[in-house]
């Protein structure tokens, strides 16, 4: 999934790993800030852990906005022929050097720790959460694990069309060349239901990549949101009792 650059390759704003290191930094003030515990609306009356949660959480959905917005808007805005070129680089190409030091060297490393993000936030709302903080708590929570599904499906995205762009084909049913986002469209069916309706792959490596992905997707959708639905109903009775 993520790529190696030199000057005479890839523009940098493709690099899937410098991508992750801006997102990573945009977030980081927002975590300083509960823990600070400074409070941008005075009427808040928060204990200490809903704060520190407070900040976590959303810190971590300001990383995954940002590396979202980001990703949909290189990929999705380049011609499908220049995005294959570049595609193709990405996949021949070792890791980057960001991508090492973040330890996201593809798209299952990248999916994993998107699924382990949300776990986490999860996790820290059933600690926290039943105390206080009602209805923005349960909308914060809802947020960061949406965001984190999401974030899986576009690395599985980004996948698929670099393993297309050299020579590992998934078909689609349209005239055109594909683009990004018929391979986002894919990633997104088979995060929510295992469905191959919107590409199908044809090589033994493509197939794999899909296999991969639906195994994760079903661990994501049983375990995390499962749990996160059955923290919300906790929250929600909390703050209404």
């Amino acid at each position: 999934m993520l790529s190696r650059r030199t000057p005479r390759d890839i523009p940098l704003r493709f690099d899937d790993g410098f991508r992750t290191v801006i997102a990573t930094i945009t977030s980081i003030p927002f975590l300083a800030l509960a823990l600070l515990g400074i409070r941008l609306d005075r009427g808040f009356e928060i204990t200490s852990p809903e704060l520190i949660f407070a900040g976590v959480c959303g810190s971590f959905a300001v990383f995954f906005i940002v590396y979202l917005v980001w990703t949909h808007r290189i990929f999705s805005r380049t011609p499908a022929e220049e995005l294959k070129l570049i595609a193709a680089t990405q996949s021949r190409q070792r890791p980057s050097g960001y991508a090492r030091a973040l330890g996201v060297q593809s798209a299952e490393s990248f999916a994993m720790m998107a699924a382990f993000a949300a776990l986490a936030v999860a996790i820290a709302a059933a600690i926290v959460g039943a105390r206080s903080g009602g209805i923005w708590l349960t909308a914060l929570v809802l947020l960061t694990v949406g965001l984190a599904w999401a974030t899986v499906a576009y690395a599985f995205a980004l996948r698929y069309l670099r393993l297309n762009a050299v020579g590992e084909t998934i078909e689609f049913d349209i005239r055109e060349d594909p683009g990004f986002p018929e391979f986002l469209s894919m990633g997104i069916m088979v995060s929510a239901i295992g469905a191959m309706s919107a590409g199908t792959p044809r090589t033994s490596a493509s197939l794999t990549a899909v296999r991969v992905h639906t195994s994760l997707s079903f661990a994501f959708n049983a375990l995390i949101i499962a749990m996160t639905v059955s923290l919300i109903a906790t929250l929600v009775a909390g703050a209404a009792a």
